[in-house]
């Protein structure tokens, strides 16, 4: 930035001006190289030299950004600092939850049945039994903490047999089994049966035939794990223990022509339960899966000259880092990662971002959201920012306060916020995290701009001038929210210092801005000690260092602010004697 500042080759242009003001008068006509002392002395104790001003110079001319640098304006001329980082997509799945049916372990029951022999009479009994199951599966996944309740598939039957000597026993309408509290059925296919919550009901009078079986179809379709008893349901993270009774209750009856003899009869009832495969397909439950975020380091790409410098120290008001997150699961995710800035190779600063010691208020990606928003910045008020969730991150800045080569998003934790979800099993649901980097070039007082460049490549125009004192004032008008003072030394063309000339400047740029413009006087002073110095100067290196006084503090610069430097006038002290040999 400050070599467009500086960059009006005033030097030059004293030394260039005092040459061509001398050989204008010479007579084209004559050759007085051949014969004649060409060396001339001009001016007495002080000759001034009238400059011209220069166009007004705006910060973007200074600037002239490429196309692919990373500071950008945007509409309104606000120069900004933008990268991206981009994140790879990741998924949350909850593996699926399968209880295989040899997993399941059944315990039959038989009940007796006493039927007295009446002739031409039917004979009743009442029916009280039950059978059990039990699951004991020590392998379930992980990933799911508790567990409350579950939409589970599961295809069983109920099969009921007699032994004894009758044709056939009929059980009445209104004979249930009642599966556990926790569980709900349906029992689809035969209208004689109908099932409500845990509960299968008879809706006629339904007969097993001597040496057949009675199959009543069951489909398991919900497990409430939360009215399990204690001991049951999920009792560790891996372990799910499920018990259950069946109660089967009702009457049962033999008609007369049932009897095969004119005698009591006693049966036997059978009461099996099979239950096929059990599958847990959504459940409400706490999860804790593994969620893989990545995102990609961000390259600084072309920055302005002025940001460049190694002793320069960056102080922004409010950069800020917008997180861009797509998270299709219904699991709302805890994030945290450290950003680290690289610079050479070299880790400059740890920014801890979320629920970590010395991080920020937790950072929590809600569940079902597609291109959520969360900004990231430096200070407390947030006006203006749009932004679905707003994160203050008081040390912000030591991402840039050196701008560096890449930053790094590492160590990064993504976990499953803890409080039950209504997930489906199985399923990859989508997660993806970007962010943008937006830092406005509005400063603070601990910023430092430091710049150091030459003018050179004078010592032609210079070679046949030997001048002992010049000097260079001019007056600068400011629109650009930044102090500047320079410092200059000679140098020959080599590049090299010339310790024979001292090249003083006194002043300095004041700040400015486009409602407050300021007026410096800046004076830039060569000074030989020895005769025949500035014939070898070649131009000079100067250094430009830059700062943000408190009255223009957090003012973002712009491409329309300028510098204009106005009544550049020169005056050569001593006289100045040129060779024209």
């Amino acid at each position: 930035m400050a070599n467009k500042f500086f960059k009006v080759n005033t030097l030059q242009g004293l030394l260039i001006m005092s040459l061509l003001g001398i050989t204008a008068c010479v007579d084209d006509a004559y050759d007085l190289s051949k014969d004649v002392d060409m060396t001339i002395t001009v001016g007495g104790e002080n000759l001034s030299i009238p400059g011209s001003n220069t166009d007004l110079i705006t910060l973007e001319k200074i600037f002239d950004l490429a196309p692919e640098s990373d500071v950008k304006a945007d509409a309104n001329g606000n120069y900004a600092l933008t990268m991206s980082g981009e994140g790879s997509e990741s998924s949350v799945n909850v593996e699926n939850v399968t209880i295989e049916g040899s997993e399941i372990e059944t315990d039959p029951s038989t009940t007796e049945l006493n039927f007295q022999y009446v002739p031409n009479q039917n004979a009743e009994a009442d029916v009280d039994d039950r059978t059990t199951f039990n699951v004991n599966k020590t392998d379930v996944t992980e990933d799911v903490v508790s567990l409350d309740y579950a939409n589970v598939t599961s295809m069983s039957s109920l099969d009921l047999t007699f032994d004894g000597s009758a044709r056939q026993l009929h059980l009445t309408e209104g004979f249930t089994v009642t599966f556990p509290e926790y569980m709900t059925i349906r029992c689809d296919g035969d209208t004689r049966f109908q099932a409500e919550g845990n509960t299968i009901t008879f809706t006629k009078d339904v007969h097993i035939s001597r040496g057949s079986r009675l199959s009543i179809p069951v489909s398991v379709t919900a497990i409430d794990f939360k009215q399990m008893p204690d001991g049951e349901g999920l009792v560790e993270r891996g372990h799910l223990v499920i018990r259950g009774d069946i109660p089967v209750k009702g009457q049962a009856y033999l008609l007369a022509e049932d009897f095969l003899t004119h005698q009591d009869v006693q049966l036997k009832l059978n009461t099996e339960i099979n239950i096929d495969n059990i599958e847990l397909t959504e459940v409400t439950a706490v999860v804790d899966p593994k969620i893989d975020i990545t995102i990609d380091p961000v390259m600084v790409n072309e920055l302005p000259d002025f940001l460049q410098d190694n002793e320069v120290e960056i102080d922004m008001t409010d950069p800020k880092i917008f997180l861009y997150v797509t998270n299709e699961s219904p699991v709302a995710v805890n994030f945290s990662a450290d950003m680290i800035p690289y610079k050479d190779g070299q880790v400059q600063h740890t920014v801890i971002l979320g629920d970590k010691p010395n991080g920020t208020e937790p950072i929590i990606i809600p569940a079902n959201k597609t291109d959520y928003v969360i900004c990231l910045h430096r200070l407390e008020d947030a006006a203006g920012i749009e932004a679905d969730q707003i994160i203050t991150v008081p040390d912000l800045n030591n991402l840039v306060a050196k701008i560096p080569d890449e930053i790094r998003t590492e160590n990064i934790e993504a976990t499953a916020v803890q409080t039950p979800i209504t997930l489906e099993l199985g399923r990859d649901y989508n997660v993806k995290t970007d962010y943008n980097v937006v830092a406005p070039l509005q400063f603070n007082d601990q910023t430092r701009i430091v710049y150091n460049d030459q003018m050179d490549d004078w010592n032609s125009d210079m070679e046949d001038i030997d001048a002992r004192h010049a000097e260079i004032s001019l007056t600068a008008t400011n629109t650009i929210p930044l102090g500047m003072t320079m410092t200059a030394d000679a140098i020959d063309p080599d590049g090299n210092v010339l310790n024979d000339i001292t090249a003083t400047v006194e002043g300095g740029i004041s700040a400015g801005t486009p409602d407050a413009p300021t007026t410096s006087t800046l004076t830039i002073r060569l000074e030989s000690k020895a005769d025949g110095a500035l014939k070898n100067m070649d131009g000079i290196a100067y250094r430009v260092e830059a700062s943000v006084p408190t009255e223009v503090q957090g003012i973002t610069l712009n491409e329309s602010q300028s510098l204009k430097l106005d009544n550049v006038i020169i005056t050569v002290k001593g006289g100045v004697t040129v060779d024209l040999n």
